[in-house]
């Protein structure tokens, strides 16, 4: 997992954050390393860690360094935030892991670091899937056919396997993992797997040396019923293809249960002008910006023009200017600011399928924009292109 040593130890503040105690039994493994650099760690809590120095080694690890303490220290400040506190309660709980009343969520990420390190590190890897904002989407064939959260199956194990029997057909290693979380009224589904192995330069101290590796990936498949769809973020076409069957198939007793159809236009932009950004009537929502916009020109061997400032259609108004009603436009790119929120958020929309935008808290505001405005093609609109192949992806 790439992070940056330096930022996440550099300072000794972030190591004081885990008790002492289970800080030096985290850093067990690496007792005769540290002692070989000429730092003593102390046997027990009663002695007090030196911290300066240990931070500043742990601020540039090298390779004689246990990669899994490196890995822990990481995965324990990344999800040990107050922000998890609830849910790192939990998990200590289901391990029936002891928690005083002075727990910290970076001592509760640190405990069950030494007890069940996958449940942590799944949840890293939740994070960073979250920040993601990549998801193609795929809509049910039937619109009248929705199946609701509570009847979804709970046992993924059938899923699961044949997964990873594809996994394994495609070279990927063996291993496969799918975790559902329900958040809100969607169903989320995380699927890590290998991927193909890589060789890549590496050094072993001063010697130059080549390491075989299997990178894994972590995919996320959501199933919203409101919109009755399935969105995904995964590394290529047949990954897309893959769980639309699958999941199809094993969830909902259809593998064509949903069909690669059209689901955003960015024809409003051009049927309404700025009142396309129109948000006053959606909750949490202060304010849409235009701030970039590729079309496809009529001029020769397919030339894209792209249109980016501040304030797009101002610009434009400020130039006589406005867009072309017959245009295809390509790509529109939005900044949206959000109540309580210090930051416009990006959101980007390429037809047919695609949008880029958080996935947190924020989505559902988003979403609503999207529909309001007619962003997203419902109804008769959308019903032109619903049965589409999926194999239009290839």
């Amino acid at each position: 997992m790439a992070f940056n040593p330096s930022k996440t130890f550099g300072q000794s503040d972030v190591l004081k954050t885990i008790t002492p105690g289970v800080l030096i039994e985290i850093l067990k493994p690496c007792r005769g390393f540290l002692e070989a650099v000429g730092l003593s760690l102390p046997e027990s809590s009663d002695v007090e860690i030196d911290y300066l120095p240990l931070a500043s080694i742990l601020a540039t690890p090298d390779e004689r360094m246990d990669s899994h303490v490196i890995e822990g220290l990481h995965v324990i400040t990344a999800v040990g935030r107050d922000e998890n506190f609830d849910e790192l309660l939990d998990m200590a709980r289901r391990n029936f892991i002891e928690v005083d009343l002075e727990a910290t969520a970076c001592d509760l990420a640190a405990r069950i670091w030494l007890v069940a390190p996958e449940m942590l590190q799944l949840k890293d890897r939740g994070q960073m899937v979250d920040r993601r904002r990549k998801f193609e989407s795929f809509r049910a064939r039937d619109p009248e056919v929705v199946v609701p959260l509570e009847k979804l199956p709970f046992d993924l194990s059938p899923l699961q396997m044949d997964l990873e029997e594809c996994f394994q057909s495609k070279k990927r290693g063996i291993g496969c993992v799918v975790v559902r979380t329900d958040v809100g009224t969607e169903a989320h589904f995380l699927i890590q797997h290998g991927q193909p192995c890589k060789r890549v330069p590496s050094r072993k101290g001063a010697q130059s040396t080549c390491t075989l590796l299997r990178p894994e990936q972590t995919d996320k498949v959501i199933y919203d019923p409101v919109h009755n769809e399935l969105r995904m973020n995964a590394s290529g076409p047949w990954d897309l293809r893959l769980y639309r069957e699958k999941f199809g198939r094993h969830l909902f007793g259809d593998p064509n249960m949903f069909v690669y159809a059209e689901k955003y236009t960015l024809a409003p932009l051009q049927r309404c002008g700025p009142a396309a950004l129109h948000c006053r009537d959606v909750g949490g929502m202060e304010r849409v910006w235009l701030v970039d916009l590729e079309y496809a020109s009529d001029g020769p061997l397919n030339l894209v023009e792209r249109v980016k400032a501040d304030d797009v259609f101002q610009a434009l108004a400020m130039k006589n200017r406005s867009i072309e009603p017959d245009v295809e436009i390509r790509r529109a790119a939005f900044e949206i600011k959000l109540q309580g929120a210090s930051k416009p958020r990006p959101v980007e929309i390429q037809p047919r399928n695609i949008a880029k935008y958080g996935r947190g808290e924020e989505a559902a505001i988003i979403e609503r924009w999207l529909h309001l405005r007619e962003f997203v093609l419902v109804g008769a609109a959308a019903e032109d292109e619903r049965f589409e192949s999926v194999l239009a992806l290839a």
